[in-house]
This record gives structure tokens, C-alpha cells and sequence, in this order.
């Protein structure tokens, strides 16, 4: 390969120590440990099939070999605390936000996380300001509840980001001021009665296109609706930013053929034509409570890149995958139903004195009914099995067992956060995960988990640096002096955060690699903890086996 300073770079390999000097011992010639995609920077050196480069902050050698010109895809899931925050990039350097935590301003509860690693990622805090800013192209909002969307606030109106567009479920909370609350579904705008001998109610507010966001955004100019407000400070930073409602019938969320395959196909949110005085529009169905309906119609996306799939979504709960599984399957019959029917068929024949008869119609009862829900879960796998799955919900209990066996993946990654009031993830959730999942060993990963401590209450080494940093901008007699030592301060945080308990998946469609942060690195070349997935020809899919792992 002829090596040229202005190229990007990127590691070819599982994992690779970076040399301090061009040689293969490793024992004291550790500058740091690099994994699969990581990007580097050609530094014009070189010595036989060792060149310099700069990679993670350090300068150091690599073996010419371990270079590839073509990025890979990466996946962030970012340790943001209470709620999902997910970085994605891919193979044509786009980037795609999916959810960012809570954010600021919730009584002191929000973390800012999301930001502080887009400001680590993209080095925001030096970013020259007459320098263009920089773009993201796509952010996601599963669903408006505040540990998804309102991490974002502080993204969107950060001077030197530009946010291209902001995909949404649909659903837009907005004031209640003049409107005949019998007719509302809370906040969320009018609910449309059912139709004779139905009970089925739809959200006809449901917002479809970007002329509608506009005009909902104009026709309350000052609101302090979290929801509208985050969305407010998008347009303000951005007057060109598109809002892009998306469903199960727009099939592709992204499409990219040219040097890879890899596609984001929706799943979720499902919309209804409805016909209300005449008028027919795509709507939302009402799920039960407002939080039901929120999270039930969360945006669900299956990423597939090469021979890899990928489950990303927000809080699909147990109604929306009966709801989900139905859709997708074509039968009526609810999973929970079943389960239900299942387990009191089970407790009866355990708990009654029954006769031959009897015991003989309730077997074939029971046999029935496992037998439908084996067609539902089979049908519904079809188009949601997948490698790997973000968990729904932080690892909440209000999932059905039957969904999680259509997804059926061999690894599962966990979003949650310390200062929280539900216990995520419920130890009933990761039980129901590990039995659904698919192999010898399935695999568990959640970002609270990867970082034994509280969000900005960091390992002793890093709090004593933060401590030596803020006694020197004490000591320090000028403004500028200070300015810069809260300067350090801030980007130390920023790259704590990609560094304690975010779970990062690298590929290129053939490899896999899920990783984590050492807590307490074994050295400067051992810093990461590392699974590899494998793909099984026979088989058709990726496996795990723990002979892979570190």
C-alpha cells in the first residue's frame, strides 16, 4: 500500500497494540491498544513495514499491513445513563444519531453524556468557529419521552453542529390551552372514536409530514413543551432542517449500494388509514395509557450491513409487540393471550385431580395453543430475528417472552443509568433475554454494568486528576488561565465518557466485534474487552463461542 498523509485510515485488524518504537515487542512498547476500524493518520515515516501514525490522541507504529483505506461500520451505544443514546456511522461517513438520554435540566437529575461525546468525537471544544459546522446527518428520535429526546436540546442548538434532519414517531406532545380536552388523548392531540362495534381508538394528530411539524412549531412560538422546545432550537440552529415522520410502510429509512450494502429498514411505528368526517389520514393507534402509546410506537429500525443484522429501537412494550406480532404474522391471536392460557393450562394440570378425559382435551388444549404461538413466533422472526438487539426499555419487565424468542439474538445490549427509580434492567428482563437468546452463551452487555460508577463520578485515577486540575484553576490569576484550565477540564470529561460504559460493535459485514472499555486497563496495550462473533456457513448466522473472547 503507498501510504499518503492526506488519506484517512483505518485498522484492519481484531485489535493491535500501537508501538511506541517500530518493533514487535510489546512488554514496554505500549502506547496504546486500537481496535477493529479505528480511525489513524498517516504521519509520512516509516521503517520497513512499520509507519507512524497518530491514532486515539497517541503517535506510535504500526505494520503497514494492519491499514485499510475503507471504513467500517460503527455502532456506539453510549453510556448517557437513564434512557438510549446510540452514535452510528457508516462505511460513507454519515453519521446517524439514534435517541441522547435525558440531557440536561430534569432537577438535577439529567446527564449531558450524549454531548459530551459528540464534543470528544468531533473535538467540538477546539473546533475553529469560523469553520463551517459540523454535520450530522440524520438524528432519530424514537419516541417523546424525556430519557430518549432531550439530550438532543443541547446538540441542536450548539453553534458548531449542524443537524441535517430529525426523524420522528409521529406523536408531538403540545398545550392543552383551547382545546375540548374530552376529545385529547392527554397531550398528544385528538383521538378519534372508534368505529361501530370496535374499540379500537387512533391518534388523528398523528404528524406525517414536515409541512405539519412546521406549522406546529409556528403555532406555538414560546411554549416550553420539552418536545416542541427541543425541536424549536433544531429549526432555530437550522432553518433548513427537514422533519421526516417515518413508518413501517416507507420500508428503507437508508439505502447505500455504491462501495458496501447496507440499508436501515423500519419496522415500527405501524400507521392506520382512518376516515373521520370524510377525511383519510395515516394514524397511530391508541394503545392503552399515554406512556403505552409513547413507547409502544417507538421507531424501530433493522440495520443489515453484509451478512450482520441489527435490531435498534426504543421502548416497545408488552402491548405493542402483541400488536407487532399480529401485523407482522397476519393472525389475530395476542402472544400474551397465549402465554397466559398456556401458564393456567400448565397450573391446572398440576394443581387439579383430573380425569383421564379430562386431562386428555386440556393436553390437546395446551398443545394447540403452543403450537399457534410457535406459528406467531415464527412468522414474526421472520422480519425481526437478528445478531445483535438493543434491549427495549433499559431492560424493562413489561416485555413478552414469545417476542423476544422472535427476535432471537446471540447478543443484547442494555441501555440504563445509576440515578434511576425502576431498576434497570429488571432481573426477571435479563433472565427472559439470556433464555430467548439464541446459543451456548448468549451474550448480556449493558452500559451501566461497563462502568461501575455514577455518570461524572469517575474511577479514583480520573477523579484525581479532575481534583488536581480544579485546585490548579484555583491557584491560577488570570481569566485566560482559568478559561483554559476549565478548558482541560471539560474535554477530560467529554472522553470519560467514550471511555466508561459504552458498548461499540465494528464491522465490516463479515467480522464482528462487540467491545468495552477496561474499567482498570492491564496496561497500555490491554485496554479493551473484546467478543467476536463468527459466522456459521451451515447455520446462516453469526454465533458466539467463548474461546473468541479475552
Amino acid at each position: 500500500m503507498s501510504l499518503d498523509t492526506a488519506k484517512a485510515y483505518f485498522i484492519s485488524q481484531r485489535d493491535v497494540v500501537l508501538r511506541l518504537r517500530p518493533e514487535q515487542k510489546t512488554s514496554k512498547n505500549a502506547a496504546n491498544h486500537l481496535i477493529l476500524g479505528d480511525y489513524l493518520r498517516y504521519l509520512g515515516e516509516t521503517q520497513g513495514e512499520w509507519a507512524k501514525v497518530k491514532c486515539r490522541g497517541d503517535e506510535g507504529w504500526l505494520k503497514q499491513d494492519w491499514f485499510a483505506e475503507q471504513r467500517l461500520l460503527e455502532i456506539n451505544f453510549v453510556d448517557i445513563g437513564q434512557g438510549d443514546g446510540c452514535h452510528l456511522v457508516t462505511p460513507d461517513d454519515e453519521v446517524i444519531l439514534i435517541d441522547a438520554g435525558e440531557g440536561k435540566g430534569l432537577g438535577g437529575k439529567g446527564g449531558d453524556n450524549m454531548a459530551r461525546f459528540i464534543s470528544w468525537r468531533y473535538n467540538l471544544r477546539c473546533r475553529d468557529e469560523h469553520k463551517p459546522p459540523f454535520a450530522i446527518d440524520h438524528a432519530v428520535i424514537t419516541h417523546p419521552d424525556m430519557d430518549h429526546y432531550y439530550g438532543f436540546y443541547s446538540l441542536f442548538c450548539h453553534p458548531k453542529l449542524k443537524i441535517n434532519s430529525i426523524s420522528h414517531n409521529g406523536i408531538v406532545e403540545r398545550p392543552l390551552a383551547g382545546a375540548n380536552q374530552k376529545d385529547w388523548f392527554a397531550d398528544l392531540g385528538r383521538k378519534i372514536p372508534p368505529e361501530p362495534r370496535k374499540k379500537t381508538y387512533h391518534l388523528w394528530d398523528t404528524v406525517t409530514t414536515h409541512e405539519a411539524m412546521n406549522d406546529l412549531l409556528d403555532a406555538h412560538p414560546t411554549t416550553q413543551k420539552y418536545y416542541l422546545k427541543t425541536l424549536r432550537g433544531a429549526r432555530e440552529n437550522n432553518p433548513d432542517i427537514r422533519f421526516k415522520f417515518v413508518d413501517q410502510s416507507q420500508k428503507f429509512f437508508a439505502k447505500y449500494n455504491h462501495n458496501h450494502d447496507l440499508q436501515l429498514e423500519v419496522l415500527a411505528p405501524i400507521t392506520e388509514d382512518v376516515t373521520f368526517n370524510g377525511e383519510t389520514r395515516d394514524c397511530l393507534r391508541k394503545l392503552g395509557s399515554e406512556s403505552e402509546t409513547k413507547n409502544g410506537h417507538s421507531v424501530v429500525f433493522k440495520l443489515k450491513f453484509g451478512k450482520l443484522k441489527v435490531l435498534l429501537g426504543g421502548d416497545l412494550n408488552a402491548r405493542s409487540q402483541d400488536y407487532i406480532a399480529q401485523y407482522y404474522s397476519g393472525i389475530d391471536t395476542r402472544m400474551s393471550d397465549l402465554e397466559a392460557e398456556i401458564r393456567e393450562i400448565r397450573e391446572e394440570l398440576i394443581s387439579q385431580e383430573l380425569s383421564i378425559d379430562e386431562r386428555k382435551a386440556m393436553e390437546q388444549r395446551l398443545d394447540e395453543h403452543r403450537k399457534l404461538l410457535d406459528l406467531i413466533i415464527t412468522k414474526t422472526r421472520g422480519v425481526f430475528q437478528c445478531d445483535i438487539a438493543k434491549a427495549c426499555h433499559h431492560g424493562a419487565s413489561d416485555v413478552l417472552d414469545s417476542f423476544l424468542k422472535a427476535i432471537n439474538p446471540v447478543a443484547t445490549v442494555i441501555s440504563s443509568g445509576d440515578q434511576e427509580s425502576h431498576s434497570h434492567p429488571r432481573p426477571d428482563a435479563l433472565g427472559a433475554f439470556g433464555k430467548a437468546s439464541r446459543g451456548h452463551r448468549p451474550l448480556i452487555f449493558s452500559t451501566e454494568l461497563a462502568r461501575s460508577s455514577h455518570e461524572f463520578s469517575y474511577p479514583i485515577k480520573s477523579y484525581e486528576k479532575l481534583k488536581a486540575l480544579d485546585a490548579e484553576k484555583l491557584a491560577a490569576t488570570t481569566k485566560k488561565d482559568k478559561e483554559a484550565i476549565q478548558q482541560k477540564m471539560e474535554e477530560f470529561r467529554d472522553s470519560n465518557v467514550a471511555r466508561y460504559g459504552m458498548i461499540t460493535i465494528r464491522t465490516d459485514g463479515e467480522r464482528v466485534i462487540i467491545a468495552q472499555k477496561l474499567e482498570e486497563e492491564r496496561s497500555a496495550g490491554q485496554k479493551w474487552d473484546i467478543y467476536d462473533l463468527f459466522w456459521n456457513e451451515k447455520l446462516q448466522e453469526f454465533e458466539y463461542h467463548k474461546s473468541g473472547g479475552h
